[in-house]
């Protein structure tokens, strides 16, 4: 009976045991229960969405740049892009060898990437253009998927380049006007939830949240680019012409401030910033000083005039070519003079001249003058990197200083602030600040803001600056300027050229030179002023042989452009003769690139056929014509057998017709000025 009641206590003790640990699991699972559903529910929510909920971006475009006329110059395409999840890729080698081919990255440096166990995802190759997408899609591999993406294309290739500046991989502006207005050009990411399989792709019909997105607004540049392509064509030959290293130019409207072309040579396409060497892509108009020489002895004579230390038929013993100065330098001028007044000093641009009338002037009034023209200072014109130049203050000059300064050298400046100082003396005695926005256009279209000229500050009086066109206007007809002359038209302007200087004030390079050009045009009432910079040309040294010529080039093309500018001023073929143009090369080109082409060259063109590009054109290209020049087009099929040999196409057209659809183009042509 004791063994029974023992084996029933034993149980008994067992049942408990069983209960306890029973309660004891419920407890814990109880715990765990309440942990899962109640402390980390939050947690554990966040998980499981995770695993089946995904939020996408919604990328705003970024706002276009479009020249004054509403030409696109830097829009967003629509491209792809193709990225992996490692941790499902099967073939680590053979996807990285094959996405090697489209990315640019080394097949090394992809197979890292898709080896890296703790990643779920990694770019294989981004912006992918379409006219690659076919050959991309041609193999599939597990864990290889695809996205939309926007990438920056600039429909003209290289034409303002180093204006336009371009965006990095992620469509940020990285330099010129696409850094300088990133931020009005961004606009608003958007974005939206949606699930997804278990190949993190988005299932049909779920999304929700949707935060919509706000695309960045467009900005309006005052840049024409009619003009832009002309100046650029210009530079190109100048440079090709004179074995130049390099050239700059920059056409403005004095009375307003706006800048209408910008250019720099050697070009190079935004398009492809990698290819180029930064130092050319910087926009020199803007960051590269320079010793002015000749040109900016106007600045020192407008001074003398304005203070009333000279009249215009005052004169001056230029000491038949050479000047000692009191510290015992000499300087020369070009050639021996004897007396000559004001005007024939500038006209002939005497050096010794020029400092003989400077020295009239207190060292401090002069260096105020020059501070009001704007020089040591930047503009202000809103792009990146610009230079105020180098002028040293008063307490900082040598015993020369107000003798070489008045002749522009121990002075560097940029070549936009000579623009906007002859500006100045264009549009009647104020200094305007420069513009390169005309406005600011929201997406849909209305108008955010319109630039409006801005006066600075008054700095030499009306009637010294119709002196000093008048004078400016007789350096062309009878100076140093006459190679800028155009038959029929009235032109104002001064030749430029300065020896090299080695950097840290050391001297001057030997035989290198900058040589300049500045005019404007009518010169009674100037509505168009041009510079032309040309660096270390090699087979002429003046700026009167090299730049004068290229500026004239550049005007009367201008002249006769079909836009209405200038226009009223178009000299009458009244003497007999007939100038000429170099006929571009239309062929292979499609009707709206032609006639793009032709209308930046003021030409008319007549189409013959039928088809989608010009097959034949009379007169041949390269060829020289009478203005206003007429074509005749022949279109035909883009295979046709008639189809002449493009290979020697300009690069320039071969640019517009790649990059510009027919949409596009249209637009191009049937925009008119703002």
């Amino acid at each position: 009976m004791n063994k029974a009641m023992g084996q029933q206590e034993a149980g008994q003790r067992r049942l408990w045991g069983i209960i306890a640990l029973g309660v004891l699991c419920w407890l814990g699972l109880a715990g765990r229960l309440v942990q899962i559903q109640a402390i980390e529910h939050a947690d554990y929510l966040s998980r499981a969405k995770d695993q089946y909920e995904r939020r996408f971006q919604l990328k705003a475009k970024r706002g276009n740049i479009l020249d004054r006329r509403g030409r696109q110059l830097a829009v967003d395409i629509k491209t792809v892009s193709f990225y992996a999840n490692p941790k499902q890729i099967e073939e680590p080698e053979q996807v990285a060898e094959y996405f090697a081919r489209f990315s640019g990255k080394s097949v090394a440096a992809l197979k890292k990437q898709l080896e890296n166990g703790k990643s779920s995802f990694t770019y294989l190759a981004r912006q992918v253009d379409e006219n690659q997408l076919d050959e991309v899609r041609r193999r599939v591999f597990k864990g290889v998927y695809e996205h939309p993406a926007t990438k920056r294309n600039y429909p003209h290739g290289k034409l303002a380049g180093q204006v336009l500046g371009h965006t990095n991989i992620d469509n940020q502006g990285s330099e010129g006007a696409e850094f300088a207005f990133d931020a009005m050009l961004q606009g608003v990411d958007g974005s939206y939830l949606s699930h997804i399989d278990v190949g993190r792709r988005q299932v049909a019909g779920t999304r929700q949240d949707l935060k919509a997105s706000r695309d960045g607004h467009n900005v309006v540049l005052t840049i024409d680019a009619l003009y832009q392509d002309i100046v650029e064509e210009e530079l190109a030959r100048a440079v090709g012409e004179f074995g130049a290293e390099g050239a700059l130019g920059i056409v403005a409207d004095p009375r307003s401030g706006e800048i209408l072309a910008m250019a720099n040579m050697p070009l190079y396409d935004p398009n492809q910033p990698g290819r180029t060497a930064p130092q050319l892509r910087r926009n020199r108009a803007i960051t590269d000083p320079f010793e002015p020489g000749s040109t900016f002895k106007l600045i020192s004579s407008a001074a003398v005039l304005q203070d009333g230390r000279a009249q215009i038929r005052d004169r001056v013993f230029c000491e038949e070519g050479r000047l000692v100065l009191e510290n015992g330098d000499v300087i020369r001028d070009t050639s021996p003079h004897g007396w000559m007044t004001f005007r024939e000093v500038l006209e002939r641009s005497s050096n010794i001249g020029t400092i003989k009338f400077a020295q009239r002037l207190e060292r401090k009034r002069y260096y105020e003058y020059m501070r009001n023209f704007g020089f040591g200072t930047r503009s202000g014109i809103g792009l990146p990197a610009e230079s105020a130049g180098l002028l040293h203050g008063v307490n900082k000059w040598s015993e020369r200083s107000l003798e070489t300064l008045a002749i522009g050298q121990e002075i560097s400046v940029t070549a936009l602030q000579l623009v906007q100082a002859f500006g100045a003396i264009a549009n009647g005695g104020q200094l305007m600040a420069p513009k390169i926005v005309k406005a600011w256009v929201a997406a849909d279209g209305h108008v955010i803001e319109e630039m409006r000229p801005q006066v600075i500050r008054r700095v030499i009086s009306a009637e010294v600056a119709a002196s000093l066109r008048d004078i400016l206007a007789g350096v062309v007809q009878r100076g140093t300027g006459k190679n800028a002359g155009i038959e029929g038209m009235s032109v104002a302007g001064k030749t430029g050229t300065a020896q090299l200087a080695i950097g840290g004030g050391a001297g001057y390079e030997v035989d290198e030179y900058v040589v300049s050009f500045i005019g404007f045009l009518p010169a009674e009432k100037p509505e168009l002023i041009g510079l032309v910079v040309v660096d270390r040309p090699q087979r002429e040294k003046w700026g009167s042989q090299v730049a004068a010529p290229v500026f004239k080039r550049i005007a009367e093309r201008i002249l006769y452009l079909g836009d209405g500018r200038l226009a009223a001023h178009r000299p009458r073929e009244a003497s007999g003769k007939v100038d000429e143009v170099v006929v571009p090369d239309l062929r292979g080109t499609t009707r709206q690139v032609a006639q793009f082409q032709a209308e930046m060259r003021g030409a008319t063109l007549r189409f013959a056929g039928a088809g989608d590009v010009v097959v034949y054109q009379e007169p041949a290209p390269g060829s020289r014509s009478a203005t206003p020049l007429q074509v005749t087009c022949v279109l035909g099929d883009n295979g046709a057998g008639k189809l002449e040999e493009t290979a020697t196409m300009p690069r320039r057209q071969e640019l517009l017709l790649r990059h510009l659809n027919e949409r596009t183009l249209a637009s191009l042509v049937s925009m008119r000025a703002m």
